[in-house]
């Protein structure tokens, strides 16, 4: 809004009246269609409209200017009255000045800077007033540190308000020791069940950990009975072994003999088929081959084996073959118990 009419002295340009309020102009703002209006007022137009209030073409807040410096000199010609007219003040000063003057006009209105205190007093009355104020307050005189109010100021005990503020601190110091006590609490009730959670997920691990190792010493235990077994195994196998090779290294004289004995009747058959020996040996051939009956049907078959079909049985010829059998299942038992360790 702009500055009243009637507050100023002599003659107003109607260049210098807003086209909103129709007042004089007061902080103005000037249109591109050269229309002034008062910023106030101007902006609460645009809120509306987006149109000049007077002729009514296109207008935004971007594209309104300062007033013409020759306009604003005008402007700030103009004598106006005092606000505080109505006061007493008699004041007429340029519109320029205006507002130095009202903040030093004695005929203004304050408020009482005392707290509390509802009343509006004149500039040049305050200070009567503040020394009269009943809102008025002062350090206490006997030095207990109180503000008090005048009207308070015959009422007061020192002893009596010192009591009571330390009664106030000490309940204010009772609830915060309670709060403090009670946040320890809750943080102890906290950690006790995290104690409780972890302590008894440590024991189903250490349970967990007992199973597994008494499932390793099992396994273990296991393992050691398995391989004591693979070792008396062993052992009882390579006893079996020495045994068959010093049966094998015994039996080696006996192959010798052996072929000494077919080397000398390869040497009679010789001799006999050189000198005519079946004319002369036929009746003992006769008699050997009777003798040969009454042997057992083993003996018969194992001189056969060795001897061949055309050579008689002899005692020794049957040793020699029953010698000879003794030893190829020696060798055969050696060849298994081979192949077993071996396979071990």
């Amino acid at each position: 809004m702009g500055y009243d009419r009637e507050r100023f002295v002599g003659y107003v340009n109607e260049g210098l009246l807003c086209c909103v309020c129709r007042d004089v102009l007061r902080r103005p703002l000037q249109a591109p269609c050269e229309h002034a209006f008062c910023s106030a007022c101007i902006s609460s137009w645009l809120l509306h409209h987006h149109t000049c209030p007077e002729d009514r073409q296109p207008l935004d807040v971007g594209s309104l200017k300062p007033l013409y410096r020759y306009m604003r000199n005008d402007l700030n010609r103009l004598q106006i009255r005092c606000v505080n007219a109505g006061q007493g003040c008699e004041t007429v000063c340029s519109l320029e000045n205006l507002h130095t003057h009202e903040e030093e006009c004695d005929f203004a209105f304050l408020s009482c800077s005392n707290s509390g205190c509802p009343a509006q007093v004149e500039r040049r009355g305050l200070e009567a007033h503040l020394s009269e104020c009943n809102f008025c307050s002062r350090e206490c005189p006997n030095g207990c540190g109180h503000t008090l109010l005048s009207t308070e100021m015959s009422q007061h005990n020192c002893v009596a308000e010192l009591r009571s503020e330390v009664e106030m601190l000490r309940v204010e110091m009772l609830c915060k020791v309670e709060e403090v006590r009670r946040e320890m609490e809750s943080r102890l009730d906290s950690q006790r069940r995290h104690m409780v959670q972890k302590e008894s997920q440590l024991k189903n691990e250490v349970e967990e950990v007992k199973s597994q190792l008494s499932r390793v010493i099992c396994d273990v235990r296991a393992l050691l009975g398995a391989e004591r077994l693979r070792r008396q195994e062993l052992a009882e196998i390579e006893l079996e072994k020495r045994e068959l090779l010093e049966l094998l290294r015994d039996l080696h004289p006996v192959r010798n003999q052996q072929s000494d004995d077919q080397l000398g009747r390869d040497h009679l058959k010789e001799d006999r088929q050189t000198f005519g020996w079946q004319a002369t040996f036929q009746p003992l051939r006769h008699q050997r081959r009777e003798d040969s009956l009454n042997l057992p049907s083993v003996s018969l078959h194992s001189s056969q084996a060795l001897n061949g079909p055309g050579c008689p049985p002899s005692p020794q010829s049957g040793e020699s073959a029953r010698k000879s059998g003794t030893q190829s299942v020696t060798l055969d038992c050696i060849k298994k118990k081979s192949r077993e360790v071996t396979v071990i």
